[in-house]
């Protein structure tokens, strides 16, 4: 595994899709692996609809991966390098499924670089919950559309990269679990993974499980 490349250029510098599911579900695995999850001998392939597939020991598990990004966010972190804004900057508010903006109004943005409103209280992990909790439900559509396949499991994979200050990620849990079970998501996925800074959780039928990444790829 630690021969996979997982690098993940800026966005202003090409960043893909592809970039993005690799270094997900390569941290997937070397979180899961060893830890009654997974184990080897598998196989991954990946694939469309879903994007990966996994054979373990006879089981084949379908993951779906996205990204939890505003997307006025990542259109704002490409023309920031292109303009040359302020290199210390506010981090924006953003609601999930927001209405694009036009570049005009982002450089604006970018080139005013005012604060916004704070956060108080638990209002971070509460908008990170309705964040992730949206991607979900996108992808409870995309699993019931024409050409997607099911497997004997399936899986959901979300790379976080929601923009939030001071994240607290024993809260994040117990916020997000309740919200899951109520869109009953697990009537389509059997487990969902969230990569959030340096951990993985896992939400289940059966409650929540966080598991350390290890970082096969960190240089010594």
């Amino acid at each position: 595994m630690r021969s996979i490349e997982i690098s993940v250029p800026r966005r202003s510098e090409g960043r893909t899709k592809e970039h993005a599911e690799r270094y997900a579900i390569a941290h997937l695995l070397s979180a899961l692996l060893g830890k009654d999850r997974l184990s080897y001998p598998l196989e991954l392939i990946q694939r469309e609809r879903p994007d990966f597939l996994i054979k373990e020991n006879g089981v084949q598990i379908g993951i779906e991966h996205t990204e939890a990004v505003p997307q006025n966010y990542a259109h704002k972190t490409v023309l920031r390098y292109k303009i040359a804004g302020p290199k210390v900057y506010f981090i924006s508010r953003h609601q999930p499924g927001e209405p694009r903006k036009p570049a005009k109004k982002l450089i604006e943005e970018i080139q005013a670089n005012h604060s916004g409103p704070g956060w108080e209280g638990d209002s971070v992990e509460r908008e990170w919950t309705e964040a992730i909790l949206y991607f979900v439900k996108n992808k409870i559509e995309t699993l019931a559309k024409e050409g997607f396949e099911k497997f004997e499991r399936n899986w959901l994979l979300i790379y976080d990269n929601w923009p939030l200050p001071a994240l607290d990620r024993k809260k994040i849990a117990q916020f997000l679990f309740p919200k899951i079970i109520e869109s009953n998501c697990f009537d389509n996925f059997d487990s969902v993974y969230v990569i959030t800074g340096n951990i993985v959780l896992e939400f289940s039928n059966s409650g929540v499980v966080r598991y350390e990444i290890n970082n096969l790829w960190k240089i010594s």
